[in-house]
């Protein structure tokens, strides 16, 4: 996610500073720069193989997840929690594929596409469950980090015989785990308001490190506690939790098109995503299954609650050498999302205008403090992941790419509300086509008459709508399951 993310900030980072340099270009003019720019970014970007490609779409997938993955492995059992990875990594490639068989070579992003085929209305029920996504997964990168960071201040209290609470309980009479987020948020909080975040899109570059160095630590743990994979949980009932995560683990849906647009051979872009995914249920089902092995047995470490992998692992130099790598990645990657969440949500009420700065410092402001609320909480990682992958990722993994593959193939009459605005949809935004960001397009989809013939009406429909439905009651669960334990 961390490169995805870079890039995305850098070219918003880039829109930014042109509107500023330029104040009194019109909207039209902004419209026409804004396009310009992504043209270059595409344009200029290198070209990647098919194997660098592979590897971009899974980096972008594989994440903060890895950290609760083994844990989840290891409550859900081994063997369902494969089947589970399965399933959903067939379902979120399908998708993925479907949004990329209809995006035409002149379409550089996806919400080009949905406007083209499904309207401005579904462009924005994108942007708002993609900021949705963001927000979320800026809060688990908070909570990670603050665990990460409070693992090493008790270490660093036992050496020097100070006090400080434990990391369940709700305390500020003493350095404490609801401390340590408050003053980390105070620095990210500077961070945050800044617009230019050249330096840590550079830093970002790094973070495949921290990933692969945490791949290689759980799956050494689980090779060395490998006996007690006699002991290890091997089949239950209990994925619902399991089944929102690797929602959002493998959902790389909003930035699918413009990772695949850099591929040196576009005739291999469906096969390539389909590598991708399986790569990246290999990577998931390696460190689930070595990293529920190494906890098997093992209690949650007194500096920690039993929501990751590193809470049951031994304490030991290499540990806390894998927990500062992982603090300096999630660091560097907070501000970014912070960054895009804001311009994207900006961007549906000003679209390329620059928004006040009252209210730029307040929208940050109070994603800092809601972010900060969560972690003070000690709200659990798997839950936020499992909810906002479940039931906000419904929306991105299963409606929009289904409704754009079955409007595009069997509707009678294309969707042609391109000059509604973003938001309002007023007379006065149809009349002005120029208060769409997005340009008159042709509204003629790509050939697919070799497509439709595959499958006939009938079958494509009860196939896509059993995955939609799919979705729906994982959704579903997913918002009840917590009412039951």
């Amino acid at each position: 996610m961390a490169n995805a993310l870079a890039n995305d900030a850098l070219l918003q980072q880039q829109i930014d500073q042109q509107v500023i340099q330029n104040p009194n270009l019109s909207f039209a003019q902004k419209k026409s720069l804004r396009k310009s720019l992504l043209k270059a970014s595409v344009a200029n970007a290198p070209k990647n193989s098919s194997i660098q490609t592979i590897l971009s779409v899974s980096n972008t997938m594989v994440g903060s997840s890895l950290l609760v993955i083994p844990v989840l492995f290891q409550q859900s059992g081994i063997l369902s929690a494969l089947i589970v990875a399965l399933v959903f990594c067939l379902i979120s490639c399908k998708t993925c594929q479907l949004q990329m068989v209809h995006n035409k070579p002149e379409e550089l992003d996806l919400p080009q596409t949905i406007v083209r085929i499904l309207g401005q209305k579904y462009n924005l029920i994108f942007n708002i469950t993609n900021i949705i996504i963001l927000y979320f997964a800026g809060v688990v990168y908070f909570i990670l980090i603050c665990n990460m960071l409070y693992s090493l201040l008790q270490l660093l209290c036992r050496q020097l015989d100070m006090n400080y609470a434990p990391k369940t309980d709700f305390v500020l009479g003493q350095l404490s785990y609801q401390w340590c987020g408050i003053v980390y948020m105070c620095l990210l909080f500077l961070i945050m308001l800044q617009k230019n975040l050249t330096l840590i899109i550079k830093l970002v570059q790094y973070g495949v490190i921290s990933i692969i160095a945490l791949i290689i630590y759980i799956i050494t743990n689980g090779s060395i506690n490998m006996p007690e994979i006699v002991n290890a949980n091997l089949f239950t009932l209990d994925v619902v939790t399991l089944c929102g995560v690797f929602s959002v683990a493998f959902m790389v849906h909003s930035c699918i098109v413009p990772i695949m647009k850099n591929n040196l051979e576009q005739q291999n872009n469906l096969r390539d995503i389909a590598f991708s995914f399986g790569w990246t249920w290999l990577i998931y089902a390696l460190v689930g299954v070595f990293g529920a092995i190494a906890i098997q047995g093992k209690q949650i470490n007194k500096s920690g609650d039993g929501s990751t992998v590193l809470d049951y692992l031994d304490q030991n130099i290499f540990s806390y050498g894998i927990q500062v790598l992982q603090l300096l990645q999630l660091t560097t990657v907070f501000p970014l999302l912070a960054f895009i969440t804001r311009s994207q949500f900006f961007a549906l009420i000003y679209k390329l205008e620059q928004p006040p700065q009252k209210w730029f410092v307040l929208y940050t402001s109070i994603v800092a403090l809601t972010t900060l609320l969560f972690q003070c909480l000690n709200i659990s990682v798997s839950l936020i992941l499992s909810l906002s992958g479940a039931v906000i990722g419904f929306f991105q993994i299963y409606l929009i790419p289904i409704q754009l593959h079955m409007t595009c193939l069997y509707a009678k009459k294309k969707v042609n509300d391109n000059r509604i605005g973003l938001i309002n949809d007023t007379k006065e935004y149809i009349e002005n086509p120029d208060e769409s960001i997005f340009d008159e397009q042709d509204f003629k989809c790509i050939d697919h008459s070799a497509l439709k013939k595959r499958f006939n009406k009938q079958t494509r429909f009860i196939f896509y709508y059993i995955i939609m439905l799919i979705g729906a009651m994982m959704g579903f669960l997913n918002i009840i399951a917590p009412f039951f334990k």
